[in-house]
């Protein structure tokens, strides 16, 4: 059976950066993605020098056009792919939402819901052919609101 295929979305640091590591520790391909190609090289680095099979994908979550070439440029790569992990996510800055303008409020949901969307529905028919999985990742700004 091949190996599994691991897709993490803001994988280069953080929580990302540590579920890549423990995937990888746990013989699974790793696919990570972010959208700062300096970062994403550090972290490949950093994981092959430690014996992994991983690979940096770039791509901006927030555009629905870079994320259908994400996960192709995966499946293309790999030849399949059994896990999405939806981790990207920032709030850009702490505003209140009387100080909020538009143009914010769309920039954190297009980080943090639609990238989400877009990943998902994009992976979708790759993980029906491996019986794989989409794990969403937040964190605790989805239960405060993320603002001060």
């Amino acid at each position: 059976m091949d190996k599994k295929v691991v897709l993490i979305t803001g994988g280069t640091r953080g929580i990302g950066f540590a579920a890549a590591k423990k995937f990888a520790e746990n013989g699974c391909l790793v696919a990570i993605n972010g959208n700062n190609e300096e970062r994403g090289n550090e972290a490949v680095r950093e994981l092959r020098d430690s014996g992994y099979v991983v690979q940096y994908f770039k791509a901006d979550v927030t555009k629905e056009e870079e994320v259908e070439n994400l996960i192709s440029s995966v499946t293309e790569h790999y030849g399949h792919l059994d896990v999405l992990i939806n981790n990207a996510g920032g709030l850009h800055g702490r505003k209140s939402i009387e100080g909020m303008e538009t143009d914010h409020w769309n920039k954190v949901m297009d980080l943090n819901l639609n990238s989400a969307f877009y990943a998902s529905r994009s992976a979708v028919p790759h993980l029906k052919k491996s019986g794989g999985s989409i794990i969403n990742v937040t964190s605790i700004a989805a239960y405060m609101g993320g603002g001060p």
